[in-house]
């Protein structure tokens, strides 16, 4: 690594010059209506800033010694990193104090840090004030609000006192530990470890894999909701958004950060990755439709706290999950991007860190050791402890059952609990608090993997007989004593609080030492009941029933003053917001539970949505829902889960081709329109050779048979004209795509995979009956088709014929949009993998939507009348009209538009829209076209010319509203009889005929497209002309009912 690297304060000026322009982040900004908008803060513009703050600190606070330290605190926005550079300019070293931090453990940080100015946002005024009545000589001052400084930077830039280098034995800036294991202590961060984390994504992975920060750090835009005044949003903060210029955007600063509002966010910012906490993740779960929110993005990141297994399992299903684990003195342990995603939970660590493993005394459990290796500059933590050769983060994992390498974090080696939100709380001097009691003979602080803690208390024998009720009544004023001296994230609630049974003592070690581990499996049950309430749900279950709207409001006041009556600030009024008044998660969670136990049904959400007191009454009055834990999958989460599940594609090739063949992979190339898909490609001199993949051995035969009853005849004619097989531009091979190897042998596909520049998949499954699961084998031959194409050396070009959509000539990853059928979802599944892979450079792409085909135009040969799939349906409507007498005037509000393609004319246009001539477009975005008739022709004219046709043979055929054509239909479906079926074919697929009743519902003759770009690419699509009468009487003809 360089030995002169910029610092951080020369580098933003740098970027200034050079890049004033690019977005460093968005901002979030409220109107004075609470309306919320992002604006963009330019690099430039951070600069300015930066200068604007430093002149601010000059004032107030005068220069720095250099290595000063200067506290601040405030919301989460970009002012944290304004002052760290600010602080730096003017000389001194910023302290970054978390807001949550008690009065004594902010006292203490100071006096440890010598540090004598305290500046704060307006929120945290009275925090400040608070702690300067108990501090000294302390400096401190109001910072002006984000919109001030940025609307007043000057240009004059402000001159600088930090350095222009990073010094790695230099202090940069100052954090703090969690205060887990009792007051908090100050971490001095060197230069050294900025370097190192700056410059981490040099650091060497092995082949095929990907580091985790690689991606973190990475230049797509990054909803980051982890505070500024961690090490998380530190790491955020210089690594990516300085040194790596990866933009990120901001929750509203002092709103809590619900799962509501972050997928509010996530939908306004449209960001590609997220970075959060694995609790509101969890609380994302629980809401409708959350999880399919999530999947627009490529990857989430959590980290400091364990994820509940269930909502991990579903997240990774729709979007790349990712684990990462740190601490405050080491930045990140660099970690793989598991292999398989439903590795989640676990890590592999780079091999390159120099971390090991070593096994503890439980069986399958090691601690974390981070050795030094020597000339290994990528270890930025023995920069920040220099005279040491290894690091003990004190973390504990479990091994992998069965995969070697791969680790879950199980806990600590020390006492801390760490909540799921991802605080820290060592319980032990609250425990001891307790035990001080004269009838406690044990204290036992529970709650790992919750959000909040829990307390069981063992009484000595003599006192075993009192009840819960009696004890906290004596008990309680030592609680309330202890909380004092601890975060108020480890505050436990009265409702939290049970006996040890005095059958089953507390387990001890020889000296006399609560076991916690033992101790917690004894009472795993009581603590089961503890965090999640009762089996028995009938009181919830009867919900707020039977309580009347008073009584509801009373509930809810009381639950309410109960809870957060002496921890927030200001008058608790029936119509003052709670979070206004500092009301935090944890609270909501208490009166949750305050009320459920008093019989009220309240949602989390209801206290979020509602946060006043008569708000939530009137919510809860009006029958505010009980939270349901089971997760439903709606069919657009199925969706996502199942493009997730095949995007992680293979390594693309460096190879290049020894020559400029032209080859095209047809797959499915025996139907209607594969027939006349490889007819066209016979006549292109462009191509070389034509491989012909079906699922039938005898496809050969088939083919020729097709050819022949088509009246297909070729320029240059098969040597045995009965068998296309021996035609020299064609080879026909068996095999699926979803199938390994494609089902061929190795040297088959190696010559395939050597030669191919261009696949068309023709080949899809039409049933209208079938779910999004069965097509599942189509979907991965699609994976398949792109990993070959990755690793083949002329990198072909993939076309896909996908469902039609009344959307414009472009794709849209939009899982809404396909019709409510397995047949329309899976061609969209189909067409987001290769889209995703167009974007992320595998392949070259082109979503062809082929609407309705007909009949042929020009050729001979008869449009399918046979089959239960949707390709069928007019023929079977022509069939079943003509036995009923009967024929349907109109096919639905929005079908009467008919734009039918015809089938040798879709084939000349499919392939005028694929690059045959080997000039690939250099796109990161799939092509897409609708392969519809520009020209409309309607359904009434096709009507009149059937009716028409059928009364010169003697049959009359009346016009009828598609009800009663549906009504008639359905009397045919009761009776069930072969010879109907035969008579009524109509009836296989009733359930699309309702459809034509729903505007664009079902797939059918769809309007609303775009065909614009398409008809100046494809001569044959602008030569279209709409369906004349002629054209409907020759495939009635055909037809020949």
């Amino acid at each position: 690594m360089p030995s002169e690297f910029l610092s951080h304060t020369a580098w933003i000026d740098k970027l200034a010059a050079e890049s004033p322009d690019d977005v460093w982040i968005k901002s979030p900004v409220t109107s004075d209506k609470g309306a919320v908008t992002w604006q963009d803060i330019t690099f430039l513009e951070l600069s300015k800033a930066v200068d604007t703050m430093a002149r601010w600190m000059e004032k107030e606070l005068g220069l720095g010694t250099g290595d000063e330290p200067v506290a601040y605190t405030g919301v989460n926005d970009a002012r944290y990193p304004i002052i760290i550079l600010a602080a730096l300019k003017t000389g001194y070293k910023g302290f970054m104090v978390s807001p949550r931090n008690s009065l004594e453990g902010n006292l203490h940080l100071l006096k440890a840090t010598q540090c004598s100015k305290f500046i704060h946002s307006a929120e945290f005024k009275t925090t400040v004030d608070g702690v300067a009545a108990e501090a000294a000589q302390l400096r401190t001052s109001q910072v002006p609000e984000l919109q001030e400084i940025l609307s007043t930077s000057s240009d004059a830039p402000y001159e600088s006192r930090a350095d222009r280098y990073l010094q790695d034995d230099k202090t940069v800036l100052i954090l703090h530990s969690s205060g887990s294991t009792g007051n908090p202590k100050p971490v001095y961060l060197n230069g050294g470890i900025f370097r190192v984390g700056a410059q981490s994504p040099a650091l060497p992975v092995p082949e095929g894999r990907k580091n985790v920060h690689n991606q973190i750090l990475g230049t797509r835009l990054m909803l980051c909701t982890m505070p500024f005044f961690h090490v998380y949003g530190v790491m955020m903060i210089s690594n990516r958004s300085f040194y790596n210029r990866g933009p990120l955007a901001l929750l509203p600063p002092g709103v809590p950060p619900t799962a509501e509002l972050l997928l509010d966010v996530i939908a306004k910012v449209n960001p590609s990755v997220v970075v959060c906490a694995p609790s509101i993740l969890e609380d994302i779960c629980n809401v409708p439709g959350g999880v399919e929110k999530l999947s627009k993005l490529e990857h989430i990141f959590y980290g400091g706290a364990p994820l509940a297994k269930a909502c991990g399992d579903e997240i990774s299903k729709v979007t790349t999950l990712v684990n990462t684990i740190g601490n405050t003195e080491s930045f990140n342990f660099p970690n793989l991007i598991p292999l398989d995603g439903a590795d989640w939970e676990y890590f592999e660590w780079n091999p390159n860190c120099g971390i090991v493993m070593e096994p503890t005394a439980e069986d399958g459990v090691a601690e974390l050791v981070i050795q030094r290796q020597p000339g290994n500059d990528y270890q930025g933590v023995f920069h920040n402890f220099p005279g040491t050769d290894e690091f003990r983060p004190n973390d504990l994992f479990e091994q992998h059952p069965t995969k070697e390498g791969l680790w879950k974090y199980v806990g600590r080696a020390d006492d801390i609990i760490v909540l799921r939100n991802g605080e820290k709380t060592n319980p032990v001097s609250f425990e001891k608090a307790i035990e001080g009691h004269h009838w406690v003979k044990g204290a036992l602080v529970v709650g790992t993997g919750q959000l909040q803690t829990g307390l069981i208390i063992e009484l000595h024998a003599e006192h075993a007989h009192l009840t819960l009720d009696e004890v906290l009544k004596d008990v309680w004023p030592v609680v309330e004593e202890a909380h004092k001296h601890c975060q108020a994230h480890a505050h436990v609630w009265r409702t939290m609080v049970l006996l040890s049974t005095p059958t089953k003592p507390f387990k001890r070690a020889p000296k006399g030492s609560i076991m916690r581990k033992a101790t917690n499996k004894l009472y795993e049950d009581e603590i089961k009941i503890l965090f999640e309430g009762p089996a028995d749900t009938n009181s919830a279950a009867q919900g707020n029933n039977g309580l009347n709207n008073s009584q509801i409001r009373d509930m809810v006041k009381k639950a309410v003053l109960s809870v957060v009556e002496g921890h927030v600030s200001g008058d608790i009024t029936d119509d003052a917001n709670l979070f206004k008044l500092g009301a935090d998660s944890l609270q909501v969670m208490q009166i949750r539970q305050v009320l459920s136990s008093a019989g009220v049904t309240c949602p989390t959400r209801a206290v979020y949505e509602n946060p006043s007191i008569n708000l939530l009454a009137k919510a809860l009055g009006n029958g505010a829902s009980s939270e349901t834990p089971a997760i439903t999958v709606s069919r657009e989460e199925k969706m996502s889960a199942m493009i997730h599940k095949y995007t992680d594609f293979a390594p693309v090739t460096t190879q290049q081709p020894s020559d400029s063949s032209s080859a095209m992979l047809l797959v499915g190339s025996t139907g209607a329109l594969g027939t006349h898909l490889l007819h066209e490609l016979l006549q292109n001199p462009s191509i070389t050779r034509i491989y012909c993949l079906n699922r039938s051995a005898d496809a050969a035969a088939r083919q020729t048979q097709a050819f022949l009853d088509r009246g297909l005849t070729l320029d240059t004619p098969a040597p045995d004209n009965n068998n296309l097989a021996s035609h020299p531009k064609i080879r026909f091979l068996t095999g699926q795509t979803h199938l390994p190897l494609f089902g061929l042998d190795s040297t088959t596909y190696a010559d395939l995979q050597a030669d191919v520049a261009t696949i068309l998949l023709n080949a899809w499954p039409v049933n209208f009956n079938s779910t999004l699961a069965t097509f599942e084998d189509n979907i991965a031959g699609v994976k398949r088709c792109v990993d070959f194409a990755a690793g083949a050396p002329r990198r072909p070009h993939i076309g896909f014929e996908g469902a039609a959509l009344t959307v414009p000539e472009a794709f849209e990853l939009d899982n809404s949009l396909p019709a409510r059928q397995g047949y329309g979802e899976s061609k969209h599944v189909a067409s987001s993998i290769l889209a995703r892979a167009a974007r992320e450079g595998v392949v070259g792409g082109t979503v062809l939507r082929v609407g309705q085909l007909a009949g042929t135009a020009e050729a001979e040969g008869v449009w399918n009348r046979h089959g239960d799939g949707v390709a069928e349906w007019v023929p079977s409507l022509i069939k079943t009209s003509k036995s009923l007498g009967k024929i349907p005037r109109s096919l639905g509000p929005s079908n009467d538009n008919v734009i039918w393609v015809p089938v040798d004319t879709a084939a000349k246009i499919i392939l005028e829209f694929l690059p045959l001539d080997g000039e690939k477009e250099d796109s990161r975005e799939a092509g897409c076209f609708n392969v519809m008739n520009p020209q409309i022709t309607q359904w009434s004219a096709l009507v009149a010319t059937t009716q028409e046709y059928y009364a010169k043979e003697g049959h009359e055929i009346v016009t009828v509203d598609l009800d009663e054509w549906l009504d008639e239909l359905k009397g045919i479906d009761a009776a069930q009889t072969p010879e109907q079926i035969d008579q009524y074919p109509a009836v296989k697929i009733l359930d699309f005929f309702e459809g034509l009743k729903a505007d664009g519902d079902m797939k059918g003759p769809l309007t609303g497209f775009a065909t614009e770009k398409g008809s100046l690419k494809s001569p044959a699509m602008a030569g279209l002309r709409s369906l004349e009468g002629s054209l409907m009487q020759k495939w009635l003809q055909e037809w020949d009912f």
